[in-house]
């Protein structure tokens, strides 16, 4: 869809936000900066960093700007669903948001110039980046609070280049002139005729923020080693485990941020009070202004920390159907997200991002598990792939290029070892890890095939002998009846041998056909695998897709 298209279809559903898509002149203007701050010394790379776009639109700036961590906040649901999955949304209000949370390399944001200034200044107050990128109108620097906000910050402005949106090279034009300005809030300066840089701010946010919002004028430090983290966890634990009616009444994420705005009001009340205690009452109790911004920081911290995790809790259901590697992956990106505000817009919106991405990994896992099967012993080529697969392509443990195939029920795989004898070899068999992996990868996607395995015991916990099969069930959803997905073998020597459910090898071969686009419907993965028709239908399209319902069961109230 043309950028005028999208543009259109956004004010059709009212969700047209001043979207104007920040040209690639202005965007390689920045990247040059970029690379010249934040590249190592003598090197030519572009270098790989964390990055907030506020106001994503698409997130067409993101993709541009770098290849590490990309995080967005959007209002447009529309923009947000065409974004990359690889960007994280993980907020759709900025005023709504803390931005001091969420520690990242560059801040950038094209804001709307309806109101540019109190959007530009609540990021200058609360970035926790070291570099913020702004494209705003050429008034800026007589904006009497962006201004402020930057002096608050100790920060150094740049204006890069000077650009008009009302040329051709801009997706919507308008008669707009604008800078592109660089702030820059880390410790930085040069040495010996070499600039060094610090991941340090000149000025922390959140001493900022507590500096704007509490006033006690105490300077005696003390109350060092309290642990203020642990009692809020506590605290807002017992008020989670309490309140299960709630929860069941109001839905899982309206009920935690009914939870969570609770107890941050209880906080802010609380030290809101004990500031506004005499000065040298407090001093007399040792009491600072260091010492309270540590503890309500660590507190919040904590807070957050408590409410994000007992919903990534029920996240467990969707990151179960993940592969080991791809599993670990997806939750360390949420990990990452849980300094966030725990808002309902914020959880909907990183709800959002698990359900797109994890459609897209539970396709991406099939595929690596078949081509980690993929060995000349195991493959047959489709009927009209008149290919012969050689030897020679297949020595020194390489894989050649080869299409149009289908594994066989029976799988043989050379491993560099496939059970552990302890570092004496006089220890009980166990299996490698490497292996297990594997096999609990195969079941895994066993189960988004619709062989459902979840309560099967894993393969690190069989019982492993040298050349005896051990097998792995799955339970039929129609019957009820248990059966065995596959059978393994493990021998001394590094050799696996499987020897798997021919329905389910069905379904694995025809969803691998389908995702790589070797057949288009059922009709031709029966011709081309031999298999009844009734089978290619069965299986095409077999692999786990979720919908929006799985989103919508988080925050409908439970039955």
């Amino acid at each position: 869809m043309s950028t005028l298209a999208l543009v259109s279809a956004l004010k059709d559903h009212s969700q047209d936000f001043e979207f104007y898509p920040t040209t690639d002149a202005m965007l390689n203007t920045i990247r040059e900066d970029i690379q010249a701050i934040l590249s190592a010394p003598f090197s030519h790379k572009y270098p790989i960093f964390s990055a907030l776009d506020v106001g994503a639109g698409d997130g067409r700036a993101l993709m541009r700007l770098t290849e590490g961590d990309r995080y967005a906040i959007e209002k447009s649901l529309m923009l947000v669903e065409r974004q990359d999955r690889s960007v994280v949304t993980v907020g759709t209000d900025l005023f709504a948001q803390v931005l001091l949370d969420l520690r990242c390399d560059v801040i950038f944001s094209n804001p709307p110039y309806s109101h540019f200034g109190t959007w530009s200044e609540k990021i200058v107050r609360e970035a926790n980046a070291k570099l913020i990128y702004l494209v705003v109108p050429v008034r800026w620097q007589t904006d009497p609070a962006l201004q402020s906000a930057i002096e608050s910050r100790k920060a150094e402005t740049e204006v890069l280049a000077q650009y008009s949106f009302d040329t051709p090279d801009a997706a919507r034009r308008a008669r707009t002139t604008v800078d592109v300005v660089r702030i820059r809030l880390d410790k930085h300066g040069r040495d010996r005729g070499h600039n060094y840089r610090s991941d340090e701010l000149r000025v922390d946010p959140f001493d900022l923020w507590f500096e704007q919002h509490f006033a006690p004028q105490s300077t005696v430090s003390d109350s060092s080693n309290m642990d203020p983290k642990a009692t809020i966890e506590a605290r807002a634990k017992k008020r989670i485990s309490t309140g299960r009616d709630l929860i069941t009444s109001r839905g899982l994420v309206q009920a935690l941020a009914q939870f969570y705005q609770n107890d941050l009001s209880e906080l802010i009340g609380d030290y809101e009070r004990i500031c506004s205690l005499d000065p040298i009452l407090l001093g007399g109790l040792g009491v600072s202004t260091e010492a309270l911004a540590k503890g309500l920081k660590l507190k919040i911290e904590g807070l957050k920390h408590v409410y994000w995790r007992e919903l990534f809790g029920n996240f467990r259901p969707v990151t179960s159907r993940l592969a080991t590697k791809t599993r670990q992956r997806v939750i360390d990106k949420l990990q990452a997200s849980m300094s966030i505000d725990f808002m309902p817009e914020n959880v909907h919106a990183l709800c959002a991002w698990l359900i797109k991405n994890c459609n897209q990994y539970f396709d991406d896992q099939l595929i690596e598990l078949v081509e980690r099967l993929t060995k000349k012993a195991n493959v047959i080529a489709y009927k009209s792939n008149q290919k012969t697969f050689t030897e020679e392509g297949w020595r020194y443990g390489r894989t050649p290029e080869i299409d149009r195939y289908k594994l066989d029920y029976r799988i043989i795989l050379e491993c560099w070892k496939a059970l552990d004898y302890g570092y004496f070899g006089d220890k009980s068999p166990t299996l490698n890890s490497t292996v297990a992996d594997l096999l609990n990868d195969f079941m895994t996607i066993a189960n988004n095939l619709g062989f459902v395995t979840r309560d099967e015991i894993s393969a690190e916990r069989q019982a492993w002998e040298a050349g005896q099969n051990v097998l792995f069930y799955f339970t039929d959803q129609k019957t009820g009846q248990r059966s065995v997905a596959f059978e393994a073998k493990a021998y001394k020597k590094g050799t696996i041998h499987l020897k798997v459910n021919q329905r389910l090898m069905c379904r694995l071969n025809v969803e691998f056909g389908r995702l790589k686009g070797w057949v288009r419907n059922a009709h031709e993965a029966a011709e081309e695998m031999d298999i009844s028709v009734v089978q290619a239908q069965a299986a095409f399209n077999a692999n786990l897709r979720l919908g929006q319902d799985a989103l919508l069961a988080l925050s409908a109230p439970a039955d």
